[in-house]
């Protein structure tokens, strides 16, 4: 009986592919009947994980944006404190750490602006004494008062700025508004930057710019 002579498998794969790249309906077929449902399936399976990873991604994204949204809120809120606790300190702590008598607030953030400040700031707007940005930068300011020093009676100007954690903008912002202050009155200025705390870069940076830090305690945790 004669030996069947066997195909050569790299021939009969080779003949294999070229029919199924013949056949497009043919390849379906070999696959359905190589691969289980198992396999099959994946495809559909990956693009619902793909399609998940996306929706995870986005609500994560949503996540560090709602966060980052409440330390801002957050941050607002341990301000606006610091502030209305300032409104009723902040004369006495003027007067005791920088030597001044008869301090009065003239702008607050928790007040209305004392009468004829805003028009005697416009006025020296008007008169070419400060710059717009200038004025911009007085209405801006935290607070504002006119006292007269201890040591001479000299009127006075103070500009603070209050922070919960006093940054070089804060020290920055105080020392544009006692320059603006000085300008458009004439008179002295002090800067000031009042808060919770300061790093020793920015207390150093405050003492170059010629602005007083003046720290408050934090209120207590109930």
């Amino acid at each position: 009986m004669a030996t069947e002579s066997k195909l050569d498998p790299t021939s009969l794969v080779a003949r294999i592919i070229a029919e199924l790249q013949a056949n497009p309906d043919a390849q379906r077929l070999l696959l359905r009947a190589l691969l289980t449902n198992e396999f099959l399936g994946m495809p559909a399976r990956l693009d619902r994980i793909e399609k998940d990873i996306a929706e995870l991604k986005a609500d994560v994204s949503q996540l560090k944006i709602d966060v980052a949204q409440l330390k801002t809120d957050v941050a607002q809120l341990k301000g606006s404190d610091l502030e209305n606790r300032l409104h009723r300190r902040i004369r006495a702590l003027a007067s005791q750490a920088l030597g001044l008598r008869r301090p009065r607030v003239v702008q607050s953030p928790v007040q209305e602006t004392a009468e004829g400040f805003a028009d005697s700031v416009e006025e020296a707007l008007e008169s070419g004494r400060i710059t717009a940005v200038q004025e911009t930068r007085i209405e801006a300011t935290d607070f504002i008062m006119r006292a007269e020093r201890r040591s001479d009676k000299a009127p006075v100007w103070v500009a603070v700025e209050a922070s919960n954690w006093v940054h070089a903008g804060d020290i920055e912002r105080a020392r544009a508004t006692a320059d603006a202050l000085r300008a458009a009155f004439d008179v002295d200025a002090i800067a000031v930057a009042v808060g919770y705390g300061i790093d020793a870069l920015d207390a150093e940076r405050a003492n170059g710019a010629g602005v007083s830090y003046l720290e408050v305690s934090p209120p207590r945790q109930r």
